[in-house]
């Protein structure tokens, strides 16, 4: 009972711990997406403005147009006329600016989360079993004085990079174990 209620609160800490470390995660993502919403806001806010503010002069201009084209005095209309006409020609160069530069159909393309490898260890979370013992192939090891060359084959799936290796010296009187 003592082993299993330890075990039991040792996969409770764990597992919040991870669950804390999730909410975290999914807390400084959300503030990046908020963030990158309140600047694209400001951005087309302005683009808006810009855009009104192009769209006033654009409507006083066509009234002034509008109205020097009733002029009947034919002197006058040509020497406001071309006032009005240079002023429509800096009016359209100058709307060529008012073109979006924000793409809303990719607008939040650089969040794109992909959490297919987390989910996949996480359903794979179980005990650690110790990896099966390896099997010594004999005909090929081999001894010196000062060096012991020992092979062997592993079936585990787990990649172990060392094995101790204890030996014996059979001395006669008393056997020395390294």
């Amino acid at each position: 009972q003592v082993n299993t209620a330890m075990h039991e609160a040792k996969l409770m800490e764990e597992c919040d711990e991870l669950v804390e470390i999730i909410r975290q995660r999914k807390q400084v993502i959300a503030v990046k997406i908020k963030e990158t919403k309140v600047m694209k806001l400001r951005k087309l806010a302005q683009q808006v403005a810009n855009c009104r503010q192009c769209l006033e002069r654009s409507t006083v201009l066509i009234n002034q147009a509008e109205h020097i084209l009733k002029e009947n005095d034919h002197a006058r209309f040509l020497q406001t006329a071309r006032n009005v006409a240079e002023r429509v020609a800096m009016a359209t160069a100058s709307s060529q600016v008012l073109i979006p530069d924000i793409n809303f159909n990719d607008a939040f393309e650089n969040f794109a989360l992909d959490f297919s490898r987390e989910k996949k260890l996480l359903e794979g979370l179980d005990y650690l079993t110790a990896p099966n013992p390896p099997s010594i192939r004999e005909e090929l090891c081999t001894a010196s004085h000062d060096t012991i060359t020992v092979h062997w084959i592993s079936e585990d799936e787990f990649s172990v990079s060392s094995y101790e290796l204890q030996y014996t010296i059979f001395t006669g009187q008393a056997n020395f174990i390294s």
